[in-house]
């Protein structure tokens, strides 16, 4: 049986979401995890940017954006819930996801990865990236005062949710001690703990071996 494939690599943001949105939606696929710095010439020759996540669908379709991959998994499934209720809050969700993918990304990556960038900047991306932590708390804290779900937009599961949580996870892998010891956040950390917690996380954060062209193929999402 064919099936969709899937280039991924564990530990990416990116990847992740991609992973959990077609878990999530009931999406088989077949998972690629490739090295990044070896990257195999079947992902090279589909996608110029050769960048994971990049889905290959059975129709010959590639798809190498992983909020694209996040939406086109969405509406094959007809969870369009997952968009908003209305206009105004898809236009709300997607108003996060940007300044997650934009603002947030640009100072997590040179916090996270200060060796790399300017070492002496750090700090104040490190500053800049919690600014952007403090917004997403005080929204899961306006639910939590009304005893509602704590989830981003209107107390309610949203694509938002499902694209964020693994850039903050990123986030509290480069200081996990100040990130959970910080109160600020308190609601932040419990929002992100149901996703540490949820019965899936150990399916997508699966460690698998890399792979290769003769490989069996291993299908995600059984």
């Amino acid at each position: 049986m064919k099936h969709n494939i899937l280039y991924s690599f564990r530990r990416c943001p990116y990847a992740i979401r991609a992973r959990w949105a077609l878990l999530n939606t009931n999406q088989i696929v077949e998972l690629r995890e490739v090295e990044l710095k070896d990257k195999p010439i079947q992902l090279i020759e589909i996608s110029k940017k050769a960048t994971v996540p990049v889905l290959k669908t059975t129709l010959n379709k590639v798809i190498d954006e992983s909020l694209d991959i996040m939406i086109w998994s969405i509406e094959r499934s007809n969870m369009h819930k997952l968009f908003g209720d209305n206009n105004d809050k898809s236009k709300e969700i997607f108003s996060l996801i940007e300044t997650n993918d934009n603002k947030f990304k640009y100072h997590l990556d040179r916090f996270k990865y200060s060796s790399r960038f300017n070492f002496e900047e750090s700090e104040n991306h490190r500053a800049a990236a919690t600014k952007i932590l403090l917004s997403l708390n005080k929204r899961l804290k306006e639910f939590a005062t009304k005893g509602e779900p704590l989830f981003l937009v209107d107390a309610k599961e949203t694509l938002a949710d499902w694209a964020i949580w693994p850039f903050v996870r990123q986030f509290r892998i480069a200081d996990i001690k100040n990130f959970d010891q910080n109160h600020e956040i308190q609601y932040l950390r419990s929002w992100l703990n149901y996703y540490f917690t949820h019965e899936k996380y150990p399916i997508v954060m699966k460690k698998n071996e890399l792979w290769r062209n003769q490989n069996k193929p291993l299908i995600f999402g059984k």
